[in-house]
């Protein structure tokens, strides 16, 4: 069995959800004002919850994990991290079973609800779980592609208990958005594109998720080259980028965050735990493995990594699994999980 450890708590950073994700930070304009202002009410450490539950919609790379991951850091600021879950459907049931201890947290920041519709035990569970924290008056955000209704193999009792709520759609990005959202990924990576170089990217990907990623790669490009960053290698990046598969690495980074019961940004951080360092270790290998991702890009994901560092990681896993059955059979189920969850 691969070794897991216990959450941490605040420890990784002053936001344990994630230092960039604020809702300050999120980009949008009147498209989506409704839904950021929705945000912001339920952002407030009220006895009554503004809106119970508050359920955000919207296609891959509208922004609905960054809304979720700024709510879970606002809220946390008023009652604490450990009072706030944020995580996927199946670590939720996971954690609180058949809902009696849910009620310990202050907030549910629930991701991808939409992946149980063909999961008859968690859709049997969560009913339990949202009552406990409609009753509490705890607040409840939820998050999936589409609207509830939508979702066939969804059960009528907890289809009611979601609407009971508000509903919220986050539509795609315009031009304006992704413009203004490359400018700001620029600054966080430090570097310095032209205006005509932020146009073609905002006009060439057309969600949010896209356009961080083939930023990423061009910040891996621009730290690993000594030449200059033409449009034919913005085009060379964007061509290589498969915008068809909705994985991303900090996807990949997530679920196995998840399974190691570790906070995200622990992985990419410096901590040189035995257990943290092969999770990050076997995180770094199933984005190299699943997405094909350079070594310059996979360092850069990781914190900077040099190239060395990143190839002794993936080549550390790889041997690992040759030596070891268990770790081999439990990495491949999740690389699975990892490619199924992604489409």
């Amino acid at each position: 069995m691969l070794q897991k450890l216990p959450a941490k708590d605040a420890s990784y950073g002053e936001r344990p959800f994630g230092e960039h994700f604020t809702l300050e930070s999120f980009i949008t304009n009147k498209k989506n004002m409704f839904p950021l202002e929705a945000a912001r009410e339920v952002a407030k450490a009220r006895k009554e919850p503004a809106y119970n539950p508050l359920v955000y919609y919207g296609k891959s790379g509208s922004g609905k994990t960054h809304m979720l991951r700024a709510i879970a850091n606002a809220l946390s600021d008023a009652y604490g991290h450990s009072a706030v879950f944020y995580g996927d459907m199946a670590t939720c049931v996971q954690a609180h079973g058949n809902g009696s201890d849910a009620d310990r947290y202050q907030t549910l920041c629930i991701d991808d609800i939409h992946l149980i519709a063909d999961n008859l035990p968690l859709q049997e569970k969560l009913p339990a779980i949202l009552d406990t924290c409609l009753h509490g008056k705890k607040q409840i955000v939820l998050a999936c592609s589409g609207p509830p209704v939508s979702h066939k193999g969804l059960f009528e009792n907890l289809l009611s208990r979601l609407k009971s709520g508000i509903t919220v759609e986050l539509k795609n990005p315009d031009i304006d958005v992704r413009m203004r959202f490359a400018q700001a990924q620029c600054m966080l990576h430090g570097m310095d594109l032209a205006q005509e170089q932020l146009l073609l990217l905002a006009q060439r990907c057309e969600n949010l998720r896209c356009l961080s990623g083939v930023l990423l790669k061009i910040a891996a490009y621009k730290k690993s080259e000594q030449q200059a960053l033409t449009r034919q290698h913005i085009e060379k990046i964007i061509k290589n980028s498969d915008e068809r598969h909705s994985l991303t690495p900090q996807d990949i980074i997530r679920r196995v965050a998840e399974y190691f019961s570790l906070p995200p940004e622990a992985l990419i951080g410096a901590k040189r735990q035995s257990a943290l360092v092969f999770a990050r270790q076997t995180a770094m290998y199933l984005c190299r493995e699943i997405l094909g991702i350079s070594y310059p890009v996979i360092g850069h994901i990781f914190g900077g990594k040099d190239h060395s560092t990143t190839i002794y990681s993936i080549r550390k896993i790889e041997k690992y699994m040759v030596t070891h059955k268990n770790a081999h059979i439990e990495i491949t189920n999740l690389k699975k999980n990892c490619m199924q969850r992604g489409h």
